[in-house]
């Protein structure tokens, strides 16, 4: 488990800035836009970077849980 989670948190380290440039470039531009129309700016680095990190923050809490759940589940 211990080498799964290294990998994670390699994989996870590796692709992140691959998958802001693509999110800056558009994809998934539904979810900075509303940032962008809040803070009236047409940038759209820092948005998509906000974005693009609490995406992967969500998604390292989703492997955090579900580890945490299957490390309890296999004690018992």
């Amino acid at each position: 488990m211990h080498l799964l989670r290294r990998g994670f948190y390699l994989l996870t380290g590796f692709t992140f800035p691959g998958f802001w440039m693509l999110h800056a470039s558009g994809f998934w531009s539904v979810l900075y836009k509303p940032l962008q129309w809040m803070l009236h700016t047409q940038a759209v680095g820092w948005p998509s970077l906000i974005t693009a990190s609490l995406l992967y923050l969500c998604l390292i809490f989703c492997f955090e849980a579900l580890r945490l759940l299957l490390a309890n589940a296999s004690r018992e």
